[in-house]
């Protein structure tokens, strides 16, 4: 089975069954046309592309540094941790993992579960007290995250494991557990009966879908997902090849699937669409569909005389940049730069803040506590300057904050 490291696999189709794992999951959970490309590309229609992002890369390897540094931990506490090697849920994988529950180790890294056309490579399993069929003690499943808020996905992997794990030892796990970066390695726990009717639901849901394969086609909408995806750039080019709605900036879905029901399904249609309308949206105002219909009509125009087109709309009293108060000289800017992958909240290694009657002002590098003071320091003085606008009323101060980096 390929993978990119250690528990992240892809679907493949087996002379048996269709394998899948908790990768499969949290792909139908973010977007059901995902899973469809990957059955296409597990049944040879298609060939998965290849992806190189740094900004993925880096939390990769951030990832297993966390899971290393876990195991670490657990071994400087003098507990017995057993790995299994290799990166595939094979059957040596499998038997080795079984061998170290029946002999109770306490720590097993990288155990490889499988059941019926479920597998997966647990980051860690637990022993803890309580009978199973190898004895009086059981395991439950540990997973090394990045991320300091537990996500569905994450829930849905958890579970997943748990389930396999309760094949292996003949009892289900009470907890399922996420250690997070900056905790210590304190595992937060979640109880799996809480969550397993929500995993069977999507479980059943994917299993419906791969069986679905050619009467129920998806389309790719995009998804917030899509930034992470292998597949954004061959889903981009269907919806540019479609003229796809999703392409007029600020439409919503709600107003797509208006749209539709009216006729209108791309974005030279909607272009086209006769104003003022001659039929009123079930939900939404018939100003926000003349804005969308303006709005396709500009980037129309744009790509069919190949040049930069814009509109400036009328200034509104009390709407938009309107609400914004006059320029004054109390006026502050904040600017940041940073890298998000510094230690436990990222480090700003420049800012500057500028006033429209005083010069640029540099700053030092900051992290942690010493930026927040910073920011408190530039409330303050904000707050308690004297400055006056120019007809020597109080000035209104206003500060803006420009963010640069991506942070995860």
């Amino acid at each position: 089975m390929e993978s990119t490291r250690p528990g992240s696999f892809v679907m493949k189709r087996t002379e048996e069954f269709l394998e899948l794992s908790a990768t499969d999951l949290v792909a139908y959970l973010n977007c059901r046309h995902l899973s469809e490309l990957e059955l296409a590309a597990a049944e040879g229609a298609w060939v998965r592309p290849v992806m190189w992002d740094p900004y993925l890369q880096i939390l990769r390897e951030r990832g297993l540094a966390h899971e290393e540094g876990y195991v670490e931990h657990l071994t400087s506490e003098g507990l017995n941790v057993v790995r299994i090697e290799g990166a595939e849920v094979s059957d040596q994988a499998i038997s080795d993992t079984l061998a170290a529950m029946e002999d109770g180790v306490e720590v097993i890294v990288q155990g490889a579960l499988f059941h019926d056309c479920w597998v997966g490579r647990a980051d860690i399993l637990r022993r803890v007290d309580g009978a199973s069929r190898f004895g009086p003690w059981s395991y439950e499943v540990m997973d090394t995250k990045l991320a300091r808020e537990t996500k569905a996905g994450t829930v849905l992997q958890l579970c997943l494991y748990s389930e396999l794990l309760e094949k292996a030892q003949g009892t289900a796990p009470e907890y399922m557990h996420v250690v997070v970066p900056w905790s210590d390695f304190e595992p937060q726990g979640y109880r799996f009966a809480d969550y397993a009717a929500y995993f069977r639901q999507v479980q059943h849901g994917l299993l419906a879908a791969m069986g679905d394969q050619g009467t129920a086609a998806t389309y790719p909408e995009p998804v917030e997902h899509c930034d992470l995806c292998r597949w954004r750039e061959t889903c981009e080019k269907r919806r540019r090849d479609d003229d796809h709605l999703c392409l007029v900036a600020g439409i919503s879905k709600l107003q797509i699937n208006e749209l539709k029901q009216r006729g209108v399904a791309t974005l030279r249609g909607l272009a086209r669409m006769p104003l003022p309308l001659d039929w009123r949206p079930d939900r939404g105002s018939p100003e926000a569909y003349r804005r969308v219909r303006e709005q396709a009509r500009v980037q129309f125009e744009a790509c069919e005389t190949g040049e930069s087109t814009f509109e400036l709309l009328p200034v509104e009293a009390g709407f938009g940049l309107s609400l914004l108060p006059e320029p004054s000289g109390g006026d502050v800017f904040f600017d940041l730069e940073g890298d998000p992958f510094v230690g436990e909240h990222g480090l700003e290694y420049l800012s500057a803040t500028y006033r429209r009657a005083r010069p640029v002002t540099p700053s030092t590098p900051a992290s942690g506590r010493s930026r927040e003071r910073k920011r408190s320091g530039l409330s303050r003085t904000s707050s308690t300057s004297s400055w006056t606008a120019g007809n020597g009323s109080p000035a209104c101060t206003s500060t803006t904050t420009l963010p640069t980096s991506r942070r995860p």
